[in-house]
C-alpha cells in the first residue's frame, strides 16, 4: 500500500511539473521572454533546481492551511517568510547569471496578483492588456 502511494506521489509531481515546464516554454510561444544564452539559462536551473522544488512545496503547504477548516495562522506567516526568503534566493542567483527579474522569463513565473506566489490573471488578460 505504501509503495502504491509513493508511485501515486511520483506521479503527481511529475504531473506538476510537466505542467509548469509548458506553462514556463511553451505557454507564451518561442522567443517570447528574453534573449538569454541558453547555457547561461541550464546553469541558472541546475543551481536553482533544488529551491524551486523547495519552493514548490511550500506553495503546496501554504495553500494546504489556507483550505484548513480553522487554518493555523502563526504556520501561515512563517510559510509565506519562508516562500518570500526562497524567491529572494533564486532571484539573487538569476542575478549573478544576469537573468531579468523572475528568472529566464522575466517574472511571468510566480509573481500572480495574490502575493503568495501564485498565478494571476496574467498578461494580456484586461483591457487592452495594460497590466
Amino acid at each position: 500500500m505504501k509503495r502504491l502511494m509513493v508511485i501515486g506521489l511520483m506521479v503527481a509531481v511529475a504531473v506538476v511539473f510537466a505542467s509548469g515546464a509548458y506553462a514556463w516554454w511553451g505557454g507564451y510561444g518561442m522567443g517570447y521572454g528574453t534573449s538569454a544564452n541558453v547555457e547561461t539559462v541550464k546553469k541558472f536551473q541546475k543551481e536553482t533546481l533544488s529551491l524551486r522544488d523547495e519552493l514548490m512545496t511550500k506553495n503546496l503547504e501554504l495553500q494546504n492551511e489556507y483550505n484548513k477548516p480553522v487554518p493555523d495562522t502563526n504556520r501561515i506567516g512563517t510559510l509565506q517568510k519562508e516562500i518570500i526568503d526562497l524567491q529572494t534566493k533564486i532571484q539573487t542567483i538569476a542575478d549573478k547569471y544576469g537573468l531579468p527579474a523572475g528568472g529566464p522569463m522575466g517574472g511571468m513565473m510566480g509573481r500572480g496578483m495574490t502575493g503568495t506566489g501564485m498565478m494571476g490573471p496574467g498578461m494580456g488578460m484586461c483591457p487592452m492588456g495594460r497590466w
